[in-house]
């Protein structure tokens, strides 16, 4: 996965996404006026603002591109740290460190301290990421039965 700062009037967030355009989703969802960068290679960015239909349909996302895309964009989503790319690392190393069952309530403390704005982009991402996996599994539920 690649690494990508949302751009946003906001605090700092990094997130990991496997594409420019899993990463665009993202932004868009949590907010038309944000937009995403890629921080590795030429550095590829979406739109902010305007543009979003455009760059959108350029790139074939429509609706059944996102439910055959929900677990990445979840996981993506599920990513979202509050911080530069250094906050990151730091914070990464440390959740490496507790047990699994941990570490989503550390996360969550930890952003709540950080966090300086009213946004809470981090926790909007993360109803957004849980919200897609109960989709998705409801949807695995019905064709099943």
């Amino acid at each position: 996965m690649k690494l990508f700062t949302l751009i946003n009037p906001s605090d700092p967030y990094t997130f990991k996404a496997n594409s420019i355009e899993i990463a665009g989703v993202c932004a868009c969802w949590l907010s038309p006026s944000f937009g995403a960068e890629c921080m590795e290679g030429d550095r590829e960015t979406t739109p902010i603002i305007f543009g979003w239909d455009e760059w959108l349909d350029d790139r074939g996302i429509d609706s059944a591109w996102m439910k055959e895309h929900a677990l990445e964009i979840a996981d993506a989503l599920d990513s979202f740290l509050i911080g530069d790319a250094n906050f990151r690392a730091d914070v990464e190393s440390i959740m490496e460190m507790l047990p699994e069952e941990k570490q989503q309530e550390w996360r969550d403390k930890w952003q709540e301290r950080q966090r300086t704005s009213m946004n809470q982009v981090g926790e909007r991402a993360y109803a957004l990421a849980w919200q897609l996996r109960a989709n998705v599994e409801a949807e695995g539920a019905k064709s099943d039965g």
